[in-house]
């Protein structure tokens, strides 16, 4: 974060210094390609505050799962090991009748569910790993192989984030209120709202920035979201 405080500490020194009643701009104008390269430095900077940002939510949303499936009711300290059947040996008569056909498990909802979980994880590793175009493809092909699975939530507020890192903001604005019409209930939606505002804020619509981030914060008041939000509305004051 110390690298983030810098980017607007530039950003700060260079407004100064390009004021029109500066006194560096009176006395001895800047060269125009030390500005460029200073600003090309501080889109590389935030850029890799972006990158930052989303490896956190990475981490952070890891660990909430982990949390979940550890408070849940009857979750085992250590799996036993699988009980082994003994084989039963059919009659001499019957071994040679042919029995009913069983049905195939292939598509059982615990095979179904583990391969949801699969390709979930590998989008999310696409993502992890910064691959955010191969992530966007990952997640458009989960969202249409899982329209109604459990993670369908989840998986497209990560849609929204790979959008948002790749700097498309208008996708990732698309998807993160895809996110709320369609799942309203989502544990994802104070992070989808914080979101939209800092895309706002990006857009130069400050005004309807300070509207999302402003609802945030009376809606979901407790969560690190409603925080991280109140502290972007006093630097749009």
């Amino acid at each position: 974060m110390a690298r983030y405080g810098f980017v607007w500490l530039m950003v700060l020194v260079l407004g100064v210094w390009l004021s029109p009643g500066s006194v560096c701009a009176q006395e001895d104008p800047p060269d125009n390609e030390l500005i460029l390269e200073l600003f090309q430095r501080i889109e590389q900077l935030e850029a890799e505050v972006r990158q930052i940002r989303g490896e956190l939510e990475l981490q952070r949303y890891q660990l909430e799962t982990f949390i979940r499936e550890r408070a849940a009711p009857g979750y085992p300290a250590s799996p036993p090991p699988p009980a082994v059947p003994p084989v039963a040996r059919p009659p001499e008569e019957s071994r040679s009748q042919p029995g009913p056909a069983q049905p195939s498990s292939a598509a059982s909802p615990a095979v179904a569910a583990s391969t949801e979980q699969a390709e979930f994880d590998a989008a999310l590793g696409e993502l992890r790993e910064g691959r955010y175009p191969e992530a966007i493809t990952a997640w458009q092909r989960f969202l249409q192989a899982h329209p109604n699975g459990g993670l369908v939530g989840d998986a497209q507020y990560w849609l929204g984030e790979a959008y948002y890192l790749s700097r498309d903001y208008n996708a990732a604005k698309e998807a993160f209120i895809v996110l709320g019409l369609n799942h309203p209930k989502s544990g994802r939606l104070p992070d989808a709202l914080l979101k939209l505002g800092y895309i706002y804020t990006e857009q130069g619509d400050v005004a309807r920035a300070r509207d999302v981030l402003q609802r945030l914060v009376q809606v979901y008041p407790n969560t690190q979201a409603a925080s991280l939000a109140e502290r972007r509305l006093q630097s749009l004051r």
